[in-house]
């Protein structure tokens, strides 16, 4: 999860480690989420759009 931060985001690790524990839920939350829905794309054969950041 940190290296999906960091390479897709930009947020660092420390940044991560040093929030809050409810935040950290969530956050969390929001990545298994995104998880299952890109693994959802995944399966049904559909390509998931890549947007570039920078």
């Amino acid at each position: 999860m940190l290296y999906y931060f960091w390479s897709r985001k930009g947020i660092r690790p420390s940044v991560i480690h040093n929030l809050p524990p409810g935040e950290y839920l969530l956050i969390r939350a929001f990545y298994e989420y995104e998880h299952e829905e890109r693994q959802s794309f995944y399966e049904a054969g559909k390509v998931w759009p890549f947007i570039p950041v920078m």
